[in-house]
């Protein structure tokens, strides 16, 4: 069975000043490979909604930037239209939700926390307000696992659910010593009695298909051990391999396996990255795991030097979550 795709032509209105990763065209080439999916529209929200997520200071930033057309910060632009394709990403993620479907929504928002920049981060990486995270608030939906498999770290996320223990949100990322936005270390586990339920998986510049395979036992030994009602994908297709802005190189062969994790659950997924290469074939193949198409792709194998960095990582990774999960 087909799974919807949340999509409106507001979603394109939001646009920059001048040439930008971020733009429209993300949008467009993501719906020439899913043509045989249904679409639905998003539903409206209202002008309070965001701040059901974020703080209202914040939220008024974002209406007034949007109004003046101003820039956020050195990475996030605004014009007169983002506000409104905002509200409507958050529409998008909860139409999805309610349908078991797949949010293709802009402005993205993984890195936009409470109040804005979360963690210390320079800047909110494109995003406005997260969508993600909206439906989980509003419902005050327990037992729920977010997956983020953006190459980014969704540290807006992460900030959002620290101190919640009912969220366990999993973040595989590159090594934040080497990309954006600085921050999600292994250490980094929740808060409070929510400790151990935020997890941090680094992989390192160009690893392949072959270390994310190594990941997949521990990412199903917690969820076989959390049992969640809900799984949440926030997916980003920006380490598929010469994407653009990171230098991970996993293809269809990890894609695939990361949506097959939805497969037979409740879930919904909301796009975040992925700026050329990924938003096509990594999209496609991400797609057809969420409805049980196990495919075997040819993956892409990690240089020893790469396969050494992963196996540091992977061995401080294990030892902090053993001591919160059956792995």
């Amino acid at each position: 069975m087909k799974i919807p795709l949340v999509y409106s032509e507001t979603y394109l209105f939001h646009q920059p000043p001048s040439s930008h990763a971020e733009n429209p065209e993300r949008l467009k080439t993501v719906l020439s490979v899913l043509k045989e999916n249904p679409i639905i529209s998003p539903e409206q929200v209202g002008e309070d909604e965001p701040k059901v997520v974020h703080d209202e200071n914040y939220v008024n930033l974002v209406k007034l930037s949007s109004k003046r057309g101003e820039w956020l910060d050195a990475d996030t632009y605004t014009n007169e239209h983002t506000w409104n394709s905002a509200l409507l990403a958050l529409g998008g993620a909860l139409t999805a939700y309610k349908n078991k479907g797949f949010a293709l929504v802009r402005p993205p928002g993984h890195h936009a926390g409470k109040s804005g920049r979360a963690f210390g981060a320079p800047t909110l990486g494109f995003c406005i307000f997260n969508n993600v995270a909206y439906p989980i608030l509003k419902f005050k939906l327990k037992r729920v696992a977010i997956i983020d498999f953006d190459v980014h770290y969704g540290n807006g996320t992460q900030e959002i659910f620290w101190d919640n223990p009912d969220v366990v949100h999993i973040d595989i990322h590159q090594d934040p010593h080497t990309l954006y936005p600085g921050t999600g270390f292994p250490d980094m586990i929740g808060g409070g009695e929510a400790k151990g339920t935020k997890v941090n998986l680094l992989l390192p510049p160009l690893a392949g298909d072959d270390l994310y395979e190594e990941l997949f036992p521990i990412i199903q030994s917690i969820l076989d051990d959390f049992k969640p009602t809900l799984i949440v994908f926030s997916a980003g297709f920006d380490a598929f391999e010469d994407d653009g802005l990171a230098s991970i190189r996993a293809t269809e062969r990890t894609y695939n396996a990361l949506g097959l994790l939805g497969y037979g659950n409740k879930f919904y997924a909301v796009l975040e990255g992925g700026y050329s290469v990924g938003l096509k074939r990594g999209v496609k193949a991400f797609v057809e795991g969420l409805e049980g198409e196990k495919k075997d792709y040819a993956g892409t194998k990690s240089a020893e030097r790469t396969r050494s960095k992963f196996v540091e990582f992977f061995s401080t990774e294990k030892r902090i979550l053993r001591e919160y999960w059956k792995i």
